[in-house]
C-alpha cells in the first residue's frame, strides 16, 4: 500500500491533467448512458404502441418533479407517435440525438485519453531522469556490486511497466468503472429486490480477481528480475564479443542466453494463464447472474407492474456491467504488475548516497602547496581493510609513482583523491582543507585522470576531447590534440574532428584512444593528474607517442602515477611502494634499487631478470622493432 500511495503521489503533481482526464471519463459515461436509455421509448411507443409504465421504485425514490418530468416526456412521445409517419419522424429525431450524444462522447473520450497519456508519459520521463540522476550520485562501490544490465533494465523495462498503470489501457478500465454507478443506480430503481439477488454473485467476481492479482504481482516481479538477468548477459557478451569469439564460447553463451530466455518464457506463461483465466471466470459468473435475474424479472413484467422495455434495459445494463467488473480484474492486473516494477524502481531511488557534499561546502582554491594523506585508512568492508596508516605529503608539482604487487591497494589509494570513495578514517587534505568539506566541482575540476582502459563516448572526436565543455573553440581543441600527438591521425579521419568514433572508440587503435584521452586531460588543464599505467597495453611506436604526450601533460602539475611497468616511473620525484595497503618504502628509483631486500628491488628484478642490466628496456624494444622492419624489407626485396 505504501508503494501504491507513493507511486500515485508522483503522478499527482499533474493533477490538472488528471482532473481533465476525469472530466473526460465522466462525459464519456453520461453520453453513453443517455444513448442506451433511448431503448425505452423506442421499444414501447414505436415498436409496441404502448404507454411506458415506470417501475414503482421510481416514484418512491426519485423526487416528484423528476418522475413527473419522465412520465410527461414518455407520454408525449407516445401521443405524438401514433402514425407510421410520426414514428419515422421520431426515429429520425432520436437518431440525430444519438449521433450528437456519441459525437460528444468521442470528444470527451479523446480528451481523457490524451490527458491521461500525457500524465503517464510525464511520469515515465520523471522516473527515468530521477533514476539516471540518482545513479550519477551513487558511490563507486555500488557499481562494483551492481550489474550494468540490471540498471538498464530498471530504467527502461521497469519504468515502462509502471507506465501501463497510467496509460490508455488503464484509463479505459477506469472509464468502465465510472459506468458502474450509472448502471447500478438504474437497475436499483427498476427492481431493487432483484438487484440484491444479483449481488449474491459479487463474491464470485471479487474472489478470483484478488487471488489471481496477488499471484500476477509475484510473477511480474520475477519476470522483471529475469529481464535484468537477460539485459546483463546482453551487455556483457555484446561488449565482450571479441573475447567470446577468441575463446570459442559462442555455443556456451548461446546456451546461457537460451536458458535465461526459457526461464523468462515460463514465468510469462504462468502470468498469461492467470491473466487469461480472469476473463472466462468473470464472464461465466456474469452470464449466470443475467440469466437468474432475467427469469426473476419476467414475472412482474407479465403482471404489468412495469413496461417490458425496462426488462430489456435492466438485462442490458446488467450484462453491460459485466465488462466493468472484468475491467476491475484487468485494472488489478495492471496495478499489480506496476507495483512489482515500482518496488524495484524505489529500491534504486532509495539507495543511500553515501558520498555527498556537506551543507555549505566551501570552494577549494587551486592547489598551491601540497596534497596530504593524514593517517588514512580505507576499506570496502569493515572486515577487510584495504589501506591502513597512510601518511604521505606530496608537494605541488611533484610526481609520485605508486607501485606494489597486485591487490596492494594502488587504485583505491588514488580513488580517494577525487572522492570516488571516502576514507574510513583519517583525512585527505589539499592545502590544509579536508576534501570532504569542499564542493565536488571545485575538487574534481582540478583533477585529470588517464587510465589504462580509456573511456570514450560514441560522439565526435571534438566532443570527446572537449567533454562537458561545448563552449571551447575548435582552435583550443586542435591545440590540445597537437600536444597529445593526436592531430595527425585525426586529420586523416573521414570528417576530421567531426568524425564519430563509435562506442568506446572501437574504430580507433589503443594508442589513438589513449592520445585522445590525454588531449582531453590537456584541455581540462588540471592541477592534479592521476595516471593508471596509461602505456602498458601499447606497442612500441604508440607507447613512444603517448609517452611524449604524457611528458608534455605532466609539466608543472602534481602527478600520482600507478605503475605496473617500473621502467615508466624511474624518473619520478618519489616512488612509494604499497604492500597489503601500507606504505613499506619511499624514495627515488636509485635509492630504492639499492635496498637489496626491499620490495621495490624484488619487483624490479622480477620484471628485468631476462634483460641484461646494461640494456635498457626501451633500447631492447627499439632493436626488436628495427629487426622486424629489416626482415620485412628483405622479404619484399626477395619477392621482387
Amino acid at each position: 500500500m505504501k508503494t501504491f500511495i507513493r507511486f500515485f503521489g508522483s503522478a499527482w503533481q499533474y493533477k490538472g491533467r488528471i482532473l481533465l482526464g476525469v472530466i473526460g471519463v465522466i462525459g464519456v459515461n453520461i453520453f453513453q448512458f443517455a444513448s442506451i436509455t433511448t431503448i425505452v421509448p423506442v421499444f414501447d411507443a414505436v415498436l409496441n404502441d404502448k404507454k411506458t409504465v415506470l417501475p414503482e421504485t421510481f416514484f418512491k425514490v426519485l423526487p416528484e418533479g423528476m418522475t413527473g418530468l419522465l412520465t410527461g416526456l414518455l407520454d408525449h412521445i407516445y401521443n405524438t407517435t401514433r402514425t407510421p409517419e410520426t414514428k419515422f419522424k421520431f426515429l429520425i429525431t432520436l437518431g440525430i440525438f444519438i449521433f450528437c450524444a456519441m459525437l460528444l462522447k468521442s470528444v470527451f473520450d479523446f480528451v481523457q485519453k490524451v490527458a491521461m497519456e500525457s500524465v503517464s508519459q510525464s511520469v515515465v520521463r520523471d522516473f527515468m531522469t530521477q533514476m539516471y540522476a540518482h545513479i550519477q550520485k551513487l558511490p563507486m562501490q555500488f557499481f562494483a556490486k551492481t550489474r550494468t544490465g540490471e540498471l538498464i533494465s530498471r530504467i527502461i523495462s521497469d519504468v515502462y511497466t509502471v507506465q501501463a498503470a497510467l496509460s490508455g489501457r488503464f484509463t479505459d478500465n477506469i472509464a468502465q468503472l465510472f459506468q458502474l454507478p450509472f448502471y447500478i443506480v438504474t437497475i436499483l430503481l427498476i427492481d431493487w429486490q432483484t438487484t440484491l439477488l444479483a449481488a449474491i454473485f459479487l463474491p464470485m467476481f471479487i474472489g478470483p480477481i484478488i487471488a489471481i492479482g496477488r499471484r500476477i504481482r509475484k510473477l511480474s516481479r520475477k519476470g522483471q528480475e529475469k529481464i535484468a538477468d537477460i539485459s546483463s548477459i546482453l551487455q556483457e557478451t555484446i561488449s565482450g564479443v571479441s573475447i567470446v569469439r577468441a575463446f570459442n564460447m559462442e555455443n556456451y553463451e548461446n546456451a546461457r542466453f537460451r536458458s535465461q530466455a526459457a526461464k523468462f518464457y515460463k514465468i510469462r506463461m504462468k502470468s498469461v494463464r492467470r491473466e487469461a483465466l480472469m476473463g472466462p471466470v468473470t464472464e461465466v459468473v456474469g452470464i449466470l447472474c443475467v440469466l437468474a435475474v432475467a427469469l426473476t424479472l419476467t414475472r412482474p413484467v407479465l403482471r404489468g407492474e412495469y413496461s417490458p422495455s425496462f426488462l430489456i434495459l435492466y438485462c442490458g445494463l446488467l450484462a453491460a456491467s459485466v465488462k466493468p467488473f472484468r475491467g476491475i480484474g484487468k485494472l488489478n492486473e495492471i496495478i499489480q504488475k506496476a507495483m512489482a516494477a515500482a518496488v524495484r524502481i524505489y529500491q534504486l531511488l532509495d539507495t543511500k548516497v553515501t558520498i555527498q557534499e556537506v551543507p555549505g561546502a566551501a570552494e577549494l582554491a587551486l592547489l598551491q602547496n601540497e596534497v596530504r594523506f593524514d593517517n588514512v585508512a580505507f576499506s570496502y568492508d569493515p572486515a577487510t581493510p584495504i589501506l591502513k596508516g597512510i601518511n604521505l605529503t606530496v608537494r605541488a608539482g611533484e610526481m609520485i609513482a605508486i607501485v606494489g604487487p597486485s591487490g596492494a591497494g594502488k587504485t583505491s589509494f588514488v580513488n580517494l583523491i577525487p572522492r570516488f570513495y571516502d576514507v574510513t578514517s583519517g583525512a585527505v587534505l589539499i592545502d590544509g582543507m579536508d576534501i570532504r568539506d569542499v564542493t565536488f566541482s571545485s575538487l574534481r575540476g582540478q583533477i585529470g585522470i588517464v587510465t589504462q582502459e580509456t573511456v570514450l563516448f560514441n560522439d565526435t572526436v571534438r566532443n570527446n576531447i572537449a567533454y562537458g565543455r561545448a563552449d571551447i573553440p575548435l582552435e583550443q581543441v586542435v591545440e590540445a590534440a597537437r600536444a597529445a600527438n593526436a592531430h595527425a591521425f585525426i586529420e586523416q579521419m573521414p570528417h576530421g574532428y567531426d568524425t564519430v568514433i563509435g562506442e568506446r572508440g572501437v574504430r580507433m587503435s589503443g594508442g589513438e584512444r589513449q592520445r585522445l584521452a590525454i588531449a582531453r586531460a590537456i584541455l581540462k588543464n588540471p592541477r592534479i593528474l592521476i595516471f593508471d599505467e596509461a602505456t602498458s597495453s601499447l606497442d612500441t611506436e604508440s607507447e613512444r607517442l603517448v609517452q611524449e604526450a604524457i611528458d608534455r601533460l605532466v609539466e608543472n602539475r602534481t602527478v600520482f602515477a600507478i605503475a605496473h611497468r617500473l621502467s615508466t616511473v624511474q624518473n619520478a620525484d618519489r616512488i612509494i611502494v604499497l604492500v597489503d595497503g601500507a606504505i613499506v618504502q619511499t624514495g627515488t628509483h636509485d635509492e630504492l634499487i639499492r635496498e637489496e631486500n626491499g620490495t621495490y628491488k624484488k619487483l624490479y628484478d622480477m620484471q628485468f631478470r631476462d634483460v641484461p642490466a646494461q640494456m635498457p628496456t626501451k633500447f631492447v624494444e627499439f632493436i626488436k622493432h628495427k629487426l622486424r622492419t629489416a626482415r620485412q624489407r628483405f622479404g619484399n626485396s626477395a619477392a621482387k
